[in-house]
């Protein structure tokens, strides 16, 4: 449990930095140049030390290119675009609406089954998002809203709908495929990312993306952390934990973001945070009981099934 949060920790950490990024670069640059550079490093790392894994086939083609559009360029593009807008604890916790999401997905395409117990943990802790989407920060005013909910948080919801579909496709080619988790994410992560990137260049003025000293620095920080070593850590914790528990124990990164946000960018930390916080960690303890029972059973779960859970973060 110990490495879960502090795989969480370090997620945190990224909407805070892709925060102060935004401030340099649009989202499509921003999703072009570290996308790119994510793919390009975990491909090398195939290429060079996992030889006999590095293979892209034919037949694979339409589920990589689901990913490419829809978990890679379209998410990551809505995602930073909207976190313009929201404070980073807020952002990361709208994010979290993908366990659900992913539960839903193994269900269908995996047929896993979930107990009334962890179904009913996995409700509270949606119910204790509902504070957090209650708050309006200065810069979301400006927006109109669908009920009580902005533009930008709908966004954000639609970013992490499109995520976690292609998760489950990740899941598809790792687990039914027997693909390289670290070759299916730098593949699509380097399409992705270029993809975005040409967009940028083509319609976007370079002269305004702002790439000092501090962007890079903080960009490589961002890449090392996030798409590298929680990939390598999330891939390690999926042999001991369930795909939908880790998913959900991601609740844990909106409490580090607003950390985070509160010391660094100054944002104000209110009652909402204090309250969905709460709620949020009785469901995940609740989920948590059964998933150690379960975890007492000899696992099944075959060797390849291994994925990259990178939201943004």
């Amino acid at each position: 449990m110990t490495l879960i949060v502090f795989l969480n920790a370090l997620f945190g950490i990224s909407m805070p930095i892709s925060k102060v990024l935004l401030h340099n670069a649009s989202p499509l640059f921003l999703t072009g140049v570290r996308m790119g550079i994510a793919g390009i490093v975990l491909l090398l790392y195939e290429k060079f030390y996992q030889k006999e894994q590095f293979n892209f086939k034919a037949g694979h083609k339409r589920i990589y290119f689901q990913i490419i559009i829809l978990g890679i360029f379209a998410s990551y593009v809505l995602r930073f675009y909207a976190l313009q807008y929201l404070p980073s604890g807020k952002a990361s916790f709208l994010l979290n609406f993908s366990p659900l999401l992913s539960s839903v997905y193994a269900y269908l395409v995996f047929n896993e089954k979930m107990t009334k117990k962890q179904w009913s943990g996995l409700m509270l802790g949606f119910i204790g998002m509902i504070p957090m989407l209650l708050m309006t920060s200065s810069e979301e005013v400006y927006f109109s809203e669908f009920l009580f909910i902005s533009i930008p948080e709908i966004i954000l919801l639609v970013s992490a709908a499109l995520h976690t579909y292609s998760f489950i496709l990740i899941q598809q080619l790792v687990r039914d495929k027997s693909c390289s988790p670290s070759f299916v994410n730098g593949l699509t992560m380097g399409i992705g990312g270029f993809l975005s990137l040409i967009i940028s260049l083509l319609f976007e003025d370079l002269s305004k993306q702002i790439i000092d000293v501090k962007f890079c620095g903080m960009l490589t920080f961002l890449i090392i952390t996030s798409n590298i070593i929680c990939h390598n850590i999330y891939a390690y914790l999926l042999r001991k934990y369930s795909a939908t528990f880790l998913a959900f124990s991601g609740f844990l990164s909106p409490i580090f973001s607003t950390l985070y946000g509160w010391s660094f960018l100054y944002e104000e930390v209110t009652w909402h945070f204090y309250v969905s916080t709460t709620i949020v960690l009785a469901g995940l303890y609740l989920f948590y009981l059964d998933e150690k029972i379960a975890s007492k059973k000899p696992s099944v779960v075959p060797e390849k099934e291994l994925t990259f859970r990178d939201r943004g973060e």
